[in-house]
Formats: C-alpha cells, structure tokens, sequence
C-alpha cells in the first residue's frame, strides 16, 4: 500500500449527499505540506471539485511566497507561480472525463494527479472521526482515549502512546500551520496504556493508524493531552481489599470470586441535578467521568475475579472501553442496555479460561410481563392494582441472564443473573413484583436446560434497591410472599395483590449481607446490592471486607476522590458444592 503521505481518501456514506476528500499536497520549493479537507455535494461535476481544490491550493501557495518575498534582502520580482494541474485516472489510466458527478468519478478513480505529485486514491478506508483524551490522566491506572471510527475498529487499529516533559511548536512556512518539535518518548502500544510513576507531569501523545478486520489503513491520527498526567491517589480503600485478591484462583478451583458492582452511571453524575441535589459534598472533578473511570478499571480488574457484574454501565464505556479491556485481560462479556433513551444496563464478565458461553437470555421485565404466555397468571394478578401494574409494564428494568458452561464440564451450566430493581424509596412493592417476575423468568431458562439433561446452577448478583427488611428481599431469601401485616410496606394495594396469591418460588436461594451498608450518600445508607446463589450448588466462602467507615465517610459520603461510586463493590467467594 502506498505511503499516507501520497495517499488521497475518500468519505462517501451510503445515506450521505456529501464527499469528503482528505489529502496533504506538498508544496513546490518549500517543505510545507499541507493538509486539504473538502467537503463537496455527490451530485456536482468532479469539474467543480477539481477547480475548488486547484483554488484551495494556489491561495496556500501564495501565501506562502508572500510570507517567503518578505525574507528577502533583493529586488527580485515575486517568482511566479506554477499553474496547477489536476488530473484523476481510473484503473486503466485513463483520464477521467470531468464532467461526471463527484460520486461516479471519485467511485473510479485509482489515482489523483497534482503537477508532479501522484496520489493513490482510497475510498471509505477507515478513518478517526472522533479523537479526544481525557481532562484527568493518571498514574496506574489504565488511561482509554475516546477514538471512534468510521469502516474500521479498535481491534485491528495501531495505537502508540508518547509522553514527553512539555510541548515545543512552531509555525511552519504556511503561517496557518504548526509544526510538532517536542521529542516524544514512545512508551507503550495498545489500545489502552498504563502510566507509571516516573511520567508524573508529562504530557502525552497518541498516534492511531485506523485498520479494519482485512489490515487495509487509513490515515493516522495525532492526538496531544491538554493536561499533564497527574499522581493516582495513594491510600485508595481499594487497595488493602486488593491485599486479599492478588490472584486470580485456579482454573480448577473449587471456589469462585464472584463481584457484583453499581459504578454510578456517567449520565447520573454528571447531571445538573446530581451535582447540587443528590452529591453536593463531592467536588466536582470527582464527580467527571474522566476521574472516576480510571479508578473503576483499576479497582475492578484487581479483585482478580472470576465473574463479574456490573449495574449503570453506559452503553458507550462498554462498547468503547470495558470489552476491549476487559478482554485484553482474558475476559468476554455481555451487554443489556435498558433501552435507546437510556443509555446504560447491566454487564457481566466472565474468565475466558473457566467458562465458555452458550446463550444469553436477557429480558426488560416490563416487556416479558406484558408478552410471555408464561406470565399470564402474573398478569391477572398485577393488573389488580392499576398503579404498580403501570410500574411494572413502563420501566426499563432488565434482568441479565448468561448462561455458562464450566471448562470441562460439558453437563454443568451456570446461569448468572445480574439485575438493577426499580429505585424509588416508596416501589417496595413495585420491587417485590418485579422479583416475581424475574424469578419466573430464571426458572423458565432453567427449565429448559434441565429438558436438555443439564445440571443448572443459579448465581444472581446486583443492585436490587431492597434492604434486607423489604419485600422484595424476603421473597428472594425465603421463596414466598411476606404476610405479615404489621410490615411497614403491606398497604391495601399489596393486600389486594396477594390475597388468595400462594406465591412460591422454585429457586432456593441463600445469600450472605452482613454488611453496614452497601450505598453511602448523604442522607442514606442501607445494604441494598446483593449476590445471591443456589443454596443447593454453592456455599459461601468468604467476603472481602468492606472499606472501613472512616474510610466510607472522610468525604462526607460517596463517590469521594478515593471511591469513585456511590456504592461499594461486593466481592465474594463461593464454593461449589460437587
């Protein structure tokens, strides 16, 4: 392929009535190279094009001579320019007849003729359309720039990262351009790099070379920090829990480490709302994503974890940042987004080396009640009350569900569930149902594994909203409705929906919440995350231990500059009872 520099690129989308042409044209007697970007309709004459970028680049080379006449001591009448030529071949080298619209000529050419200068012509190769760094870079800690592309993906692209003490430019020949003097220091390839200590105070630069699957490249992009790399914070909660999960377990391990992990959701934080309503303590460049989501990839990959789920994943982190991560630290993953006007759900991660994927069968809650024949004695049940009826058909709750099978063990599958329930302080019974649902879904997926001969084993972890003395928690820990009417949520609406209802789940399910809390704000606290799991296939292990409640609350609450959510991560270990 021939070299970037002699390279012409063309952008036409199917759905587009513009042309983007890309190109840097040296110019005659001077080492300028500049760059011309020229956005023209499909539909005009490729002749109108031509005399737009012959234009473009007589008045660059204009300037500059005026700016090189100036220098000189002489007399000497201004030189004269060359006159421009523009030619464009096909792949028999044949000129390419001027009058034909932009989108036919630039669709045949192969070569793009400047005076002495050839061009190979690439069409829709793959290209940066977005490049940006984060405000906050710091140190160990892995550091992800925005980068999205057009007919290419991150996999197959070059990435090369530079840091350099400060930044030295200046202006080239064309007094519009600058020209990069600094001497970069290369210090890392991939994707995503990791600073050290020693880079504290530099500056950074990242070249991407866009690829797509076939290897074909498009032009590289250049990207500088604004900011310096800053010190990551030194006595972070997380790193005394990360004492105790230094390594990942065996692969043969009779245990799993299982992490289940609200990470606050960046539409959340950043809301006007969030930051004088809900988080008024923390600081603002706390609150930034650009802050906390360095933390949240540090914290979460060193509890070395087997499975992990996570509540309030934006859609663009898990598609930008966290697959890509994720697998690059020998995980696979699966996304359920909420829906297209909320843009974030729940993820679960998985050790390649202990599990292979065999379905996901994931669900909005409000969907599956109102469309799954299974449903159809709840439905007769919630319709009773017209209000939580609504509730529970209008959210966007989902439940997660991953089905696994266990290296080796081709007669085992694991389904892991992960949920976020409805979170209003007074949707206790909102909540309970939603359970029911969920649960029925589970035990329909479970069932039709077992129809297969499988042994089926139930992990389900998340952000459940329900404290231990709630509704929804009680159904889940013991299979059966609460009755009891002196519980502070058994109103006439829920007596309405559970009279002559004998509600029992089939799921036998344990769960350890010997915890403080789970969720620190301001003005509340409670254990309201949870991992819950067979009581017949598992039996729990051990819990990491939280961060102390000097450590929770030295900022006022949560998310702080040492704990970059408003809920702690749950990390525990499970054995399997064979």
């Amino acid at each position: 392929m021939a070299s970037n520099n002699r390279t012409c690129f063309i952008f036409d989308k199917d759905d587009s009535t513009k042309i983007l042409i890309q190109m840097t044209y040296e110019i005659p007697s001077s080492t300028v190279r500049r760059k011309f970007n020229l956005l023209r309709s499909v539909d005009e004459s490729v002749s109108q094009t031509i005399r737009r970028l012959t234009a473009n680049i007589e008045q660059a080379a204009k300037k500059k001579n005026r700016k090189r006449d100036k220098k000189q001591t002489t007399n000497n009448s201004p030189a004269e320019l060359e006159p421009i030529v523009v030619q464009l071949f096909d792949s028999n080298n044949q000129l390419i007849d001027e009058n034909r619209p932009n989108k036919q000529a630039w669709l045949d050419c192969r070569r793009l003729v400047i005076n002495e200068q050839s061009f190979n012509v690439e069409y829709n190769a793959p290209a940066v359309i977005k490049f940006r760094f984060p405000e906050i870079i710091m140190t160990n800690a892995i550091t992800t720039a925005i980068v999205d592309l057009d007919y290419g993906d991150r996999e197959h692209s070059l990435f090369n990262w530079y840091v350099a003490d400060g930044i030295k430019t200046q202006e080239t020949e064309d007094m519009d351009e600058t020209t990069d003097d600094t001497q970069w220091i290369h210090v890392h390839t991939g994707p995503f790099c990791i600073f050290r200590d020693e880079h504290v105070n530099k500056f950074v630069r990242l070249a991407c070379l866009p690829r797509n699957s076939s290897l074909r490249e498009g032009m590289q992009a250049v990207h500088i920090s604004k900011t310096r790399i800053i010190p990551c914070p030194v006595n972070l909660p997380m790193n005394t829990r990360h004492q105790l999960t230094q390594d990942y377990l065996p692969i043969d391990s009779n245990l799993l480490r299982v992490v289940s992990y609200n990470i606050l959701a960046d539409g959340y934080a950043s809301s006007t709302g969030a930051r004088e309503i809900i988080y008024p303590y923390c600081p603002q460049d706390y609150l930034e994503f650009d802050y906390r989501k360095p933390l949240l990839f540090r914290e979460i990959l060193g509890y070395h974890a087997d499975l992990i789920l996570l509540q309030e994943c934006d859609t663009k982190l898990y598609e930008r940042d966290f697959s890509s991560i994720m697998n690059a630290h020998g995980y696979s993953g699966d996304f359920k987004i909420k829906s297209q006007n909320v843009q974030e759900g729940e993820a679960i991660f998985y050790r390649k080396d202990r599990f292979s994927p065999i379905n996901t069968h994931s669900i909005r809650l409000g969907e599956y009640l109102r469309d799954s024949p299974h449903m159809e004695h709840i439905r007769q049940r919630s319709v009773l009350v017209a209000d939580i009826n609504t509730h529970l058909l209008e959210r966007n709750t989902v439940l997660q569900v991953l089905a696994l099978q266990p290296q080796g063990q081709s007669n085992e599958v694991l389904l892991i569930c992960n949920t976020h329930l409805y979170y209003h302080p007074r949707a206790d019974i909102v909540r309970c149902f939603q359970t029911v649902i969920a649960n029925e879904h589970i035990k329909e997926v479970k069932e039709l594994y077992e129809q297969q001969n499988k042994n089926v084993s139930i992990i389900w972890g998340g952000d459940f909203n329900a404290n231990t003395t709630s509704l929804a928690f009680h159904l889940l820990f013991s299979g059966i409705l609460l009755t009891d009417t002196n519980h502070r949520s058994y109103n006439e609406d829920y007596a309405t929906l559970i009279k002559d209802f004998h509600y029992k789940s089939s799921i036998e399910l344990s769960t350890y919440s010997n915890y403080a809390y789970t969720n620190y704000m301001m003005n509340y606290h409670d254990v309201i995350d949870h991992i819950f799991f067979d009581t017949k296939k598992f039996k729990f292990e051990r819990c990491i231990p939280m961060p102390t409640n000097e450590e929770v609350t030295e900022f006022t609450a949560l998310p702080s500059c040492n704990i970059p959510s408003d809920h702690l991560a749950l990390v525990e270990e499970l054995e399997m009872i064979k």
